[in-house]
């Protein structure tokens, strides 16, 4: 089994287009979303599939919030489970992965961000590069309603999956990440050519100067 797309996205409308097209044969039976936003992949799985979204931003159908309360669902409820861009957002990180494999019986699809991705573009970037790739750190006057708790990189991410996905009776379907396919233009691959050599006065690997999001695809293996 391979999840692939050719789409991309720019926002969280365009993200449920890429998740659909990517992960629809999976998404089946009941699918829980969780940190759902305003549920915009509802609309695109049909009526046939028992979507719920959960959380606190947006306009899920049921509240909560994983930092202070567990998911609302029995062990094995869903068929499926995703978790979008979320984990990083709370300190309990260990807990609510722990909570998304209780409450799957059988799938779960998490994304990651790649943070040194974003601290490399917000160190060499511009100041618009800056306001983009670090608005969830930094240290604004007013404390905001969203900030990331955790600071890892591609690497990081896919030691963490790989961990708790073994102590939760999960097996890895699949990981991939955006922008680790081949350069398609000279401008990129020369960027990812001078990334491959900073990289080696650095003590991180190279593809964490460049790799974008890490997506996975984790399957239960007890029943």
């Amino acid at each position: 089994m391979q999840f692939i797309t050719e789409k991309n996205y720019t926002d969280r409308k365009t993200k449920a287009s890429y998740v659909f097209d990517k992960y629809q044969t999976i998404l089946k039976g009941a699918v829980l979303d969780v940190g759902s936003d305003n549920c915009y992949l509802r609309d695109l799985l049909g009526r046939d599939i028992k979507y719920t979204g959960i959380g606190i931003g947006g306009n899920p159908d049921i509240e909560v919030n994983l930092e202070k309360q567990a998911i609302p669902f029995d062990d094995d409820s869903f068929d499926c489970v995703m978790c979008l861009d979320v984990l990083e957002h709370v300190d309990n990180i260990h807990v609510v992965f722990d909570e998304l494999c209780r409450v799957s019986k059988r799938y779960v699809i998490i994304s990651l961000p790649n943070s040194y991705r974003d601290f490399f573009g917000m160190l060499f970037g511009s100041k618009s590069d800056k306001a983009l790739n670090f608005k969830y750190y930094g240290l604004p006057v007013n404390r905001p309603d969203d900030r990331h708790k955790w600071f890892f990189s591609n690497s990081d991410a896919a030691a963490f999956i790989e961990a708790k996905a073994g102590l939760n009776d999960m097996a890895i379907v699949q990981t991939d990440s955006e922008g680790s396919g081949r350069a398609k233009t000279l401008p990129s691959l020369v960027k990812r050519a001078a990334l491959h050599i900073a990289a080696k006065g650095m003590c991180v690997d190279a593809s964490d100067l460049y790799y974008k999001t890490y997506w996975s695809v984790l399957e239960k293996t007890k029943s």
